[in-house]
């Protein structure tokens, strides 16, 4: 559940028909302005007729048909109306607990779909960090700011540089980092807006300026709106000259 998805929890019980009115109620006024959400309860509601008909219905044989027929019967005179009604009861418990079990595995899907793509972006941050290191002309500046540390891979021959930092911290949905190229009259040029990590681990970013790298002397990083701004106003990570 984030601010602005405040019903994303209660999407999956909705589904099933299991919300409570008060909050179905409020869960559906939410459904007319957040196209995410209808989205997303679009999904549940495939996963649950999907289970019901997942197995394609097939006639039995004749007589196996009208021998069932008769069993069933007989069992139905023997047992009381309660005993029918508690076997009712548990088939749509056993149906419930496996749409749930179902949507729990597509939320760990989805899960280790980030991961992988996580994993993915690492993996590919790694080569361009090999290749820029392997070229010619490449410094490498140590970046340190309290507990952030850090490299900027800098070429100012191919135009290329690489910010690596560690230990940044996660930011909420409504902010971001910026990254900011300076030049030597203290002009800032946006090289891009990236976020931070939930965990202790490293995030890597390509700058990109539109302008040769050789008009700048310095970078800096600052914590913006969402979105980014078109000049610094959030509070400042760090500065490193070079």
């Amino acid at each position: 559940m984030t601010q602005e998805h405040p019903f994303l929890d209660d999407l999956p019980a909705y589904a099933l028909g299991a919300l409570e009115a008060e909050a179905a109620q409020a869960l559906e006024r939410h459904l007319r302005t957040c196209e995410a959400c209808r989205a997303e309860l679009a999904s549940y509601r495939t996963v649950r007729e999907g289970l019901l008909m997942a197995v394609p219905p097939a006639p039995p044989p004749v007589r196996l048909r009208g021998e069932l027929q008769r069993q069933l019967s007989r069992h139905q005179k023997a047992l009381p109306r309660r005993s029918a009604l508690s076997l009712r009861w548990s088939a749509l418990a056993l149906v419930i607990l496996l749409l749930l079990l179902n949507i729990y595995s597509i939320l760990q899907v989805r899960s280790l779909r980030r991961e992988q793509a996580g994993l993915a972006r690492r993996v590919e941050t790694g080569q361009s960090a090999l290749a820029m290191l392997a070229a010619e002309g490449t410094q490498s500046i140590h970046i340190q700011a309290g507990n952030v540390s850090g490299t900027l891979l800098l070429n100012r021959g191919r135009d290329s540089a690489l910010l690596i930092l560690w230990n940044l911290p996660a930011l909420d949905l409504e902010q971001t980092y910026q990254a900011w190229l300076i030049d030597s009259q203290g002009q800032r040029t946006s090289a891009g807006i990236f976020q931070g990590e939930a965990q202790p681990a490293y995030i890597a970013k390509q700058l990109l300026a539109g302008a040769a790298l050789s008009n700048f002397v310095g970078l800096g990083v600052t914590v913006e709106p969402a979105g980014g701004s078109p000049q610094p106003t959030g509070r400042r990570v760090f500065k490193i000259d070079f």
